[in-house]
């Protein structure tokens, strides 16, 4: 019999093509193994909170999150069966995310020359870093959409302000293209009288998906947009490469 465990993620968020589905459903008929993996990742899926009305972008950008971690955490277990005490460090609710996410690092770090020391703290960090991401999502709030464009098509991040009070805006970028040395992404936010303010610069991480905290607030603002820039400071000059539509300003 062959698995379908390549295919439960994208089965489970609805993104297999008709033909492709079926084949699935009647494999999980008759597969206990593939049917109870379904099971907890549709588990996982339904941990997601509600996107706004008409904005798919957020929400196909969240379940990719969620099953980026959900992949990663398959190549620890298989290595690392003996780390069960890993799952007692997770929240209950989002253990098997929480857990996947953690193969960033430790994945990583798994070779004869780094001490088990060093590898738990990049592990912690990494954990720390989604459950950041996971936590703001869940809180619900404002969303813009930059979708990539010219030679960023397929890249685009989404700037989120959470609800809580307290939580600073942030921007879960996906699918960023690497930058030469010098060259720094900018995100932009821009007023209805084309005011551009910056709101965060950094470099890419290499990562499918890359968190970036915004230090402006963007009370005012009714769209955003991301440039590369080669300073950190000043008015905007390089090219813009992901934008947002326009939507009311925040209060």
């Amino acid at each position: 019999m062959i698995h379908v465990t390549d295919e439960l993620e994208l089965y489970s968020l609805g993104a297999l093509a008709p033909s492709d589905a079926a084949r699935v459903t009647a494999h999980l008929s008759e597969c206990p193994a593939c049917r109870e993996q379904a099971r907890a990742i549709d588990e996982v899926v339904q941990e997601l909170p509600e996107t706004l009305p008409g904005r798919e972008a957020p929400g196909r950008l969240r379940d990719r999150i969620l099953a980026s971690a959900r992949a990663e955490l398959a190549t620890v277990r298989a290595s690392r069966r003996d780390m069960a005490w890993t799952a007692r460090l997770l929240r209950p609710a989002l253990v098997l995310a929480a857990g996947l996410w953690l193969a960033v690092g430790a994945a990583a770090l798994v070779n004869e020359n780094l001490s088990l020391s060093n590898e738990l703290k990049v592990v912690a960090s990494d954990r720390a870093t989604y459950e950041s991401i996971v936590e703001g999502i869940r809180q619900g709030g404002r969303w813009w959409y930059m979708a990539g464009k010219d030679g960023w098509t397929g890249s685009g991040g989404t700037l989120i302000a959470p609800r809580a009070e307290g939580r600073p805006p942030f921007v879960v970028f996906h699918d960023l293209r690497p930058l030469p040395q010098g060259q720094l992404y900018t995100v932009w936010l821009v007023s209805s009288d084309n005011t551009w303010v910056r709101g965060a610069t950094f470099r890419p991480d290499g990562k499918d998906v890359q968190a970036v905290d915004v230090t402006a607030a963007i009370a005012g603002f009714d769209s955003c947009a991301v440039t590369i820039e080669d300073s950190a400071w000043g008015r905007r000059a390089g090219p813009v490469v992901m934008e947002s539509k326009i939507v009311p300003p925040a209060p």
